[in-house]
C-alpha cells in the first residue's frame, strides 16, 4: 500500500492498488452485503441501515458503538468515481467530502480515495487511521473467495 498523503492538515488521500478487477471492487462499495464485510471502522462491526447508491440518495451505516455514519452521493460514475458527503463521530457531526476513484488497471485497480473537510489535523488522522484499516480490511475480502 502507497502511504497517506495529504494536500493540507485538513484533507486525506489514500492510495491503494487491489488484485481484483475495476467491476468488483467499485461492486463492493455500493452494495449492502459487501460494505458490511469491510466498512468496520477499526474493527467494530458495522449494519447498512439505507443505502441508495444514485446522484441524490443516500446511506447510513450503524456501528456496534451505537453510532451512526451518513451521507448522500453527490456523484455515481459507474465503475469510475463516487463523490459523496461524510459524517459521524470522526468528523464531530460536520459534513466532509469522500471521492473515491476507480482506475481499472488490466488484473488490479487503484482506488483513490480523497476525504476533504476535516476541520483539523487531529480529525485528519482519525480519518487516516480509520481508512487505511477499513481499505486493509476490503483487501482481505476481496483476496478471498467471497461473493461480492
Amino acid at each position: 500500500m502507497i502511504p497517506p498523503v495529504s494536500h493540507d492538515d485538513t484533507t486525506l488521500v489514500v492510495r491503494r492498488q487491489f488484485a481484483a478487477s475495476r467491476e468488483r471492487v467499485f461492486h463492493a462499495w455500493v452494495t449492502p452485503e459487501a460494505l458490511q464485510q469491510w466498512l468496520r471502522p477499526r474493527g467494530m462491526a458495522m449494519t447498512v441501515r439505507s443505502l441508495d447508491p444514485r446522484v441524490g440518495g443516500s446511506f447510513c451505516f450503524d456501528l456496534e458503538n451505537g453510532t451512526s455514519i451518513v451521507g448522500t452521493y453527490l456523484r455515481f460514475d459507474l465503475l469510475e468515481k463516487l463523490i459523496f458527503t461524510w459524517s459521524g463521530t470522526a468528523t464531530r457531526e460536520q459534513e466532509t467530502i469522500v471521492t473515491v476513484d476507480f482506475i481499472d488497471l488490466g488484473a488490479a485497480t487503484e482506488v483513490i480515495l480523497t476525504h476533504e473537510g476535516l476541520t483539523a489535523p487531529e480529525r485528519r488522522l482519525l480519518a487516516e487511521s480509520g481508512w487505511t484499516s477499513m481499505l486493509g480490511t476490503l483487501g482481505l475480502v476481496l483476496s478471498s473467495s467471497h461473493d461480492l
